[in-house]
C-alpha cells in the first residue's frame, strides 16, 4: 500500500523528494536575475522558496529564502564596490600587492587588502613581474573600456566578471619578496602547465600548428595559438576545445575510471582515486575558472555514491551551482558558467530518455537482452551509441544557440557536425597526450605519444577548417544590414572605417590589429559582406590592414588599384545606389595630410551622404557651388579659415558625424554625433530622410 502511495505522488513531489536542493538553487538564480535584470524576478524567487513548504519540507524553503537573499545582497555589494573603485584615465596608481599570473606583456596584480585585481602591462617587451611574488607597483591607471561596436570583445564586462577593476601601465616597480600562499600556489600551477606544454611541444618546430592545438586542447594554454587557428575553431563552433572545461574534465574522468576498472580497483576506491587524479589534472592546467567549475561538478558526482547519497542529476547540478555561487557570485553571469550548466542539464535529460527508450534496431522484441549473441549485442550497442552521440550533440547545440546568440551575437549552423567529429578525436588525443606526460621519463615513449597526438590534432584542424569554410557557417544573430544601410566603425584616435551598402564597399580599414579586432567583428555581427575596398590613406600600417581585410574576404576588389577593372571615379552597387568621388576642386597644395584626402559622395534612394573624412574646409570652400548633402561625415580640421557653420548650413545637411575628437561649429538645429562617444553608427537611407542610430554600447555597464 505504501508503495502504491509513492507511485501515485505527483511529479513535482517526486522531484522535490529526489532533488531537494533544486528549489534553493532556482531561487538563488531568480535572485541573481532580480538584482541584475528586473526586480519582478523576486516574485518568482519567493514562489520557489515557498514551494518546498507545500511538500512538507519547510527546512528547504527557509534555506532557499536565506540563500536567495544572500545572493541578491552579495551582487548588489559587488556592484557598489566596483563603481566606487577609482578608474579615471591618467590617474596615478601606487600599491603593494602580489602577482597571481603573468601572460605575455601583462600580469594579474592584486593590491594588499583589496578584493579587485588590476592588469599591469609593460610599455614594451615582456612583463618584468613574476607570479607568486610581491611588488610595489607604480604606474598610470586606465579603465577597461566597453566595446564600441557589436561583435567586439567587451573588455569591461570581462574584467568585472573576473574581479578586475582596471588596468595599469607600468612605470616602475620594486620587489618585496614572496607573495601570499594563494599567489604562490597559482604560480606553481602555471609553472607546471608551462613545463607540461614544453614536453608536449618537444621535438616540434616553433610554429607547428598541430602542436599548438594539442597543447591548447589538453592543457588549455592558448599562449602560442595563432589567430588563424583560433579563428577556425571559432567559426566552426568548437572554441570550447581551447578551454579546459566540462568536456576535458569529463574525458579525463572517463579515462581514469576506465584505467582503474582494467586494474580491477573497487568502485568506491576508484572514484576517490579519480577525484584525486582529476584535482592533479586541474592543478597542472593552471586552475582556470572553467576547469575549477568542471572539477567541482565532477567531484560532487563522484563523491555522492561514496557517501551513500542518491546521485540524482538534478540534485547534483543544484549542489554544484550553490557551491560555485558561494565561491564567486559573479560566475553566474559568465557565458561559460551558463553554457556549462544548461548544456549539462540537456545532456542529462537526453541520457535519461535514451536509457528508457528502446533501441530502434532489435533482433527480436521477445528475446531477452542477456541471451543475445555477440553480433546482435554489438549491433544494439553501436546503434545506441550512434543515436546518443547524435542526439546529445544536436541537443547541446540547440541549447547553446540562444546563449551564444545573446553573449556573442553569433551562432554556428554546422556545430553539431563539427562536435561529433571532434568528439571522436578529442578522446584519443587526450588519452595519448596524458600517457605521454606520464611516460615523459622515457624519451622514446614521449616522442611516439607526441607524434600520434599531433596527427590527431592535424585531423582536428582539417575538420574545423573544412567546417569553417562551408557557406553560412558563422551566422550573426541580428538581421543583416540592408543595401540602403551604412556602418561607421571607430578604430582608434583619428582612425575610422565605413562600410557602405551590403554587399559593401569598405572605405579605409585601419591597421592590421584594427581590422582583426574591430572592423571584422562588426562586419560579421551585422552580416555585411564586403565587395570592394577603398583606401584613402596609403601608409605602411594602413596597407597591412588592407591586406588583412583582403585575406579574410578573398576575391573582393580594390577600388582604384591598377587593373581592378573599375572606374576610379564611381562605384555602382545597383541603379540609384552608388558611391563616387565628389566633383570638387583639387586639395590645396599645402602639404597638410588632411588636405590631401578625397571627398566621397554616397547616393541611395534620393538621399546623399558626403564623406569628407579629413579633407580641410579650405579646399571644400573653393568649389563653385556648395554640394547638397543630407549627412556629413567629417574628420579632423586643424586649419579652418572658412566659417564651417555657414558652409554646413549651405549644404542642407541635417546631421553631422564627427569621426574624431576634433569638432567644428555647426548651425543650430543640426544633429551632431561624435563617433568616440556614441560608438558605431548606423546610417539608413530612406525616402523620407536619413536615419542615424548610434550603437548603445559605450556606457559603463556592470549589470
Amino acid at each position: 500500500m505504501e508503495k502504491d502511495g509513492r507511485l501515485l505522488r505527483s511529479w513535482p513531489e517526486r522531484m522535490m523528494a529526489a532533488a531537494p536542493l533544486l528549489a534553493p538553487a532556482l531561487a538563488m538564480l531568480c535572485a541573481c536575475a532580480a538584482a541584475a535584470a528586473s526586480p519582478w524576478f523576486w516574485v518568482l524567487c519567493v514562489c520557489l522558496a515557498g514551494l518546498p513548504c507545500l511538500f512538507r519540507a519547510p527546512g528547504m524553503g527557509l534555506l532557499a529564502l536565506a540563500l536567495s537573499i544572500w545572493a541578491g545582497a552579495s551582487l548588489l555589494s559587488y556592484d557598489r564596490e566596483y563603481r566606487a573603485v577609482p578608474v579615471e584615465a591618467g590617474r596615478r596608481f601606487t600599491a603593494e600587492g602580489a602577482v597571481y599570473s603573468v601572460s605575455g606583456r601583462s600580469a594579474l596584480f592584486r593590491p594588499d587588502g583589496s578584493r579587485w585585481f588590476y592588469t599591469v602591462s609593460a610599455p614594451d617587451g615582456a612583463c618584468p613581474l613574476a607570479a607568486g611574488r610581491r611588488y610595489l607597483v607604480e604606474g598610470e591607471a586606465y579603465p577597461l573600456l566597453p566595446p564600441c561596436g557589436p561583435g567586439m570583445f567587451d573588455r569591461e564586462r570581462w574584467g568585472y566578471l573576473r574581479g578586475i577593476a582596471a588596468g595599469v601601465r607600468l612605470d616602475q616597480f620594486s620587489s618585496l619578496g614572496e607573495g601570499g600562499w594563494r599567489s604562490r600556489i597559482q604560480a606553481v600551477s602555471l609553472r607546471l602547465r608551462e613545463g607540461a606544454g614544453e614536453l608536449l611541444r618537444e621535438g616540434a618546430p616553433p610554429g607547428d600548428e598541430a602542436r599548438q592545438v594539442m597543447v591548447s586542447a589538453v592543457l588549455g594554454d592558448k599562449t602560442d595559438a595563432s589567430p588563424e587557428t583560433m579563428a577556425k575553431f571559432l567559426m566552426s563552433g568548437c572554441m570550447h576545445v581551447f578551454a579546459v572545461s566540462g568536456m576535458h574534465v569529463g574525458v579525463a574522468a572517463l579515462l581514469i575510471l576506465g584505467m582503474l576498472r582494467l586494474l580491477r580497483v573497487r568502485p568506491a576506491a576508484a572514484r576517490l582515486a579519480c577525484l584525486l587524479l582529476l584535482a592533479l589534472y586541474v592543478f597542472v592546467t593552471g586552475m582556470s575558472v572553467s576547469a575549477l567549475r568542471a572539477f567541482i561538478m565532477a567531484a560532487v558526482w563522484l563523491a555522492a555514491p561514496v557517501l551513500r547519497r542518491k546521485a540524482h542529476p538534478a540534485n547534483i547540478l543544484a549542489l554544484a551551482f550553490i557551491i560555485l555561487y558561494l565561491m564567486d557570485p559573479l560566475q553566474v553571469f559568465q557565458p561559460g558558467f551558463q553554457l556549462s550548466f544548461c548544456v549539462f542539464a540537456v545532456i542529462v535529460c537526453l541520457a535519461w530518455w535514451l536509457r528508457r527508450e528502446k533501441p530502434v534496431w532489435y533482433p527480436d522484441a521477445f528475446i531477452p537482452v542477456r541471451i543475445y549473441n555477440l553480433r546482435e549485442r554489438s549491433m544494439v550497442r553501436l546503434e545506441k551509441a550512434a543515436r546518443g552521440a547524435l542526439l546529445v550533440s544536436v541537443g547541446a547545440w540547440l541549447m547553446s544557440i540562444p546563449l551564444t546568440a545573446w553573449h556573442f551575437g553569433t551562432w554556428n549552423l554546422y556545430a553539431p557536425l563539427a562536435n561529433i567529429c571532434l568528439s571522436v578525436l578529442v578522446f584519443p588525443l587526450m588519452g595519448v597526450s596524458l600517457a605521454g606526460l606520464m611516460l615523459s621519463w622515457c624519451p622514446g615513449a614521449l616522442a611516439i605519444c607526441n607524434t600520434t597526438a599531433a596527427s590527431l590534432a592535424s585531423a582536428m584542424l582539417a575538420v574545423t577548417g573544412g567546417v569553417a569554410s562551408l557557406p553560412c557557417s558563422y551566422l550573426p544573430s541580428l538581421p543583416p544590414a540592408a543595401e540602403n544601410e551604412a556602418v561607421i566603425v571607430p578604430l582608434q584616435k583619428d582612425a575610422w572605417s565605413m562600410a557602405v551598402s551590403n554587399p559593401a564597399l569598405v572605405v579605409d580599414s585601419g591597421t592590421e590589429g584594427m581590422v582583426r579586432y574591430a572592423l571584422i567583428p562588426v562586419l560579421k555581427a551585422r552580416g555585411i559582406q564586403p565587395a570592394g575596398t577603398l583606401a584613402t590613406r596609403r601608409g605602411k600600417a594602413e596597407r597591412a590592414g588592407m591586406e588583412t581585410l583582403l585575406e579574410e574576404y578573398p576575391g573582393i576588389r580594390n577600388w582604384g588599384e591598377a587593373g581592378a577593372g573599375d572606374s576610379p571615379r564611381k562605384w555602382r552597387f545597383r541603379q540609384g545606389n552608388e558611391l563616387a568621388v565628389a566633383d570638387l576642386p583639387e586639395p590645396l597644395p599645402t602639404g597638410i595630410h588632411q588636405d590631401r584626402c578625397r571627398v566621397l559622395a554616397w547616393t541611395c534612394r534620393g538621399r546623399r551622404v558626403l564623406i569628407i573624412g579629413n579633407a580641410g574646409f579650405s579646399s571644400l570652400a573653393r568649389a563653385e557651388e556648395v554640394p547638397h548633402a543630407d549627412v556629413l561625415v567629417i574628420g579632423r580640421h586643424p586649419r579652418d579659415p572658412v566659417c564651417s557653420a555657414a558652409w554646413i548650413k549651405a549644404t542642407g545637411a541635417r546631421t553631422v558625424v564627427f569621426t574624431t575628437e576634433y569638432t567644428c561649429p555647426v548651425p543650430e538645429g543640426t544633429d551632431a554625433y561624435r563617433l568616440r562617444e556614441t560608438g558605431t553608427l548606423y546610417l539608413r537611407m530612406e525616402e523620407n530622410g536619413v536615419r542615424v542610430t548610434p550603437w548603445k554600447g559605450t556606457e559603463r555597464r556592470t549589470g
